[in-house]
C-alpha cells in the first residue's frame, strides 16, 4: 500500500501542523512590544492634553454661565473658588475647584467644577478670588487665568476674561492672547 502525501491546490505537500512556529512567535511578539513602547508614552500624552482641553473648557463653560446668569437675573453673578461646594472661599485656591454663584439672597450653585486632578495647578495673574459679573454682562475686573499640570508652562493654557465680559482662550498651548509665552508657579 502506498502512501499519499496530502498536497495543497498548487501541489505542495502540506505541514503536517499547520501553526505558528516558534519563531514566528517570538518575531510578532518582538513587534508588538515594540510597538508597546512608542504607543504607551503617545496616549498618556493625548489624555494629559484631553484632561486639560476639558478643564479649560470647563472654567469658560462656567464663566459663559455667570455671565449670562446676571443678565438674565438682573443682578451680579460670580465665579469663585471653593472648598465645600456650596459657597465661595476667599482663601482657597482655584485649583480646588469652583462655583457659579448668584448675590441673589438663598441663591445656590448654578454649576459646581470639583478639585482639579493631583499636579494640575489654576491661577489667576492678578490674584483675584472671583470673576464677577454685572448685570450688564460686564466684569468688575479683568482675569487672566493660567492652567498648568507637571508639564510645565510649555504645555499650559490661557483664559481670559476681558473689561466687557468677553471670554476668549488661546489657540496656542503654551502662549496667551498676545502670544507670550505662560509661565507656572
Amino acid at each position: 500500500m502506498a502512501h499519499c502525501k496530502a498536497t495543497n491546490p498548487r501541489g505542495v505537500a502540506a505541514r503536517a501542523n499547520s501553526g505558528f512556529t516558534l519563531i514566528e512567535l517570538m518575531i510578532t511578539i518582538a513587534v508588538a512590544a515594540i510597538l508597546m513602547t512608542i504607543a504607551v508614552p503617545a496616549f498618556q500624552n493625548f489624555l494629559r492634553n484631553d484632561r486639560q482641553w476639558t478643564t479649560a473648557n470647563s472654567l469658560v463653560m462656567a464663566l459663559n454661565a455667570a455671565r449670562s446668569e446676571a443678565i438674565k437675573q438682573d443682578t451680579a453673578v460670580s465665579v469663585c473658588p471653593t472648598a465645600n461646594g456650596t459657597s465661595c472661599s476667599a482663601s482657597s485656591a482655584w485649583s480646588q475647584g469652583w462655583i457659579v454663584l448668584s448675590s441673589a439672597t438663598g441663591s445656590t450653585p448654578a454649576l459646581t467644577v470639583p478639585s482639579l486632578a493631583t499636579g494640575t495647578t489654576l491661577t489667576e495673574a492678578s490674584g483675584l478670588t472671583a470673576v464677577t459679573f454685572l448685570s450688564t454682562g460686564m466684569v468688575s475686573a479683568q482675569a487672566a487665568f493660567t492652567l498648568c499640570d507637571a508639564r510645565g508652562a510649555t504645555q499650559a493654557r490661557y483664559v481670559q476674561v476681558g473689561p466687557t465680559g468677553s471670554i476668549a482662550s488661546s489657540a496656542t498651548v503654551g502662549q496667551s492672547l498676545s502670544g507670550t509665552p505662560l509661565s507656572c508657579p
